[in-house]
This record gives structure tokens, sequence and C-alpha cells, in this order.
């Protein structure tokens, strides 16, 4: 929370308001979804722990299946944070529009990252966490610091630029712990990326091609449109992990 205290001190009521209201927009999937994943994977890594080569294959694809759900997500919200600003919250709020679109584009980063502390607490090195943790301190809130002298854009250009470097760091002390390498985690990660991109490519093409037309309208068609072309992408290209990832899902579904 050290935005939200950097914020409080420096904004005025109204400009605060509208840097917390976008975060917590952007947020939505990162608190709601990604703790409870995260339970499950930190069993699956403790029943592991003694397989490093088991541990590093749970890790990534634990980590491939959060961002095929997150990245959609997070891109989507980018391309089209105008009009789910004015839905959801009305013309009021227009200017988190841009701050939206700034905190969406971090929000990959930070999921990425906080599926680093399950697996180096299951695996009995909780002291990776901790220097994570003490690492991230340093550079988001030295991020912060500086990008709130311009603001709430500038606070968001913090998140963009400050998680990156946060990241990093994080997989540099976290991946050979774990026994993943680099080159396989960007592997796993490399089609729901190009995906999520190709999405949002298309999604900006069709924003501007519609004529003006009420915003619920006009988010509803770009969410479908969205959908569809991420979809479309993952199974023309991506078909052995969609088929993989479908017959994990089965797998777990399936009674012991």
């Amino acid at each position: 929370q050290a935005d939200v205290i950097i914020a409080g001190r420096q904004f005025d009521p109204h400009l605060l308001g509208i840097y917390t209201e976008s975060l917590f927009l952007t947020q939505v999937f990162i608190s709601k979804f990604v703790p409870p994943l995260n339970e499950v994977a930190f069993s699956a890594y403790a029943r592991l722990q003694h397989d490093d080569g088991a541990v590093a294959r749970a890790f990534v694809g634990s980590a491939r299946m959060i961002m095929v759900l997150a990245l959609p997500f997070y891109i989507g919200l980018a391309v089209t944070a105008e009009p789910i600003v004015l839905t959801m919250m009305g013309p009021k709020w227009e200017e988190a529009v841009p701050i939206v679109r700034l905190l969406a584009l971090a929000m990959p980063f930070m999921t990425l990252q906080v599926l680093l502390s399950p697996v180096c607490d299951a695996i009995g090195r909780p002291e990776i966490s901790v220097r994570n943790g003490a690492a991230g301190a340093i550079i988001l809130t030295t991020a912060y610091v500086v990008g709130a002298q311009w603001g709430a854009i500038g606070l968001g250009w913090a998140w963009v630029i400050g998680y990156p470097v946060f990241l990093g760091v994080g997989l540099w002390r976290t991946l050979p712990v774990i026994g993943v390498e680099a080159n396989a985690l960007m592997r796993a990660l490399t089609p729901p990326v190009f995906a999520a991109l190709g999405m949002g490519a298309a999604v900006s093409l069709i924003a501007h091609a519609l004529p003006p037309m009420a915003q619920p309208i006009r988010l509803a068609i770009l969410v479908a449109s969205g959908a569809a072309v991420y979809l479309a992408w993952l199974v023309l290209f991506a078909r052995g992990m969609v088929g993989e990832i479908n017959r994990t899902i089965r797998g777990r579904a399936q009674p012991a």
C-alpha cells in the first residue's frame, strides 16, 4: 500500500479517489481469483517438494494456466478502459480512464510475481520470498515516490516501469531454486502473450471502427469480439497448449 500512502500525502481528495478507484478496478482479478489458485498450488508444490523436476513442471503449468486467464482480462481492460469506466462508474469518473489503462498494463507482471511466493514457501525456502519482498519494497516505493511527482498518471507509469523490474529480480532469485529455466517459462507463456496482444490489437481496431453508440452496447461488442479473437488465436496457433490445459482441468475435476 505504499502507493496509496504516498498518493494520500501528495494528492487532493479528488485525485486520490480517482487513483484508488482505478486501482480497485484493475486489481479485481488478482485479488479475487489468484489467491484461491495460489492456495491450491501451494498444496501441490508441498506434495512434490522432494521431486525438483515435478515442482518445476507444476510451477510452469500453473503459471501458464493462470496467465491464460489473466492476460486477456488485463489487455482487454487496457483497450476498453473508456467504455468500462463510463459504464461501471459513470461519466464523472472519466479521468480514471488513462490511469486504468496504465495499471492494467502493469498487472500481468504483478500477477506473475505473486505466483513466486507459494512455490518458495512450499519447498521450504521462505527466505527467498522475504528477500523478494524486501527488493520489491525498495524498487516499488522508489518508483512511486518519483512517479507521484507527476500526479496519478505518473503513479500509473511507476507501476508500468517498477513492476517489470521487481518481477525480473524475483524470477532471478526464484527460478534457479525451483529448477525452472527462464527459457522454459518464456516458452510456456509466449502463446497466451501473443494471443492477448493480438486480441488487444483487434479490439482497438474494432473500437475505432464502431460508430457512436451507448457505452454499454459498445462495451458488449468489444468484449464479445475480444473473447472470440482470443479463443480463435489460441485454437489456431496454440492448439497443443489448449489441449494440455483441457486435460489438466479434466484430470483435476475427476474424483480421487
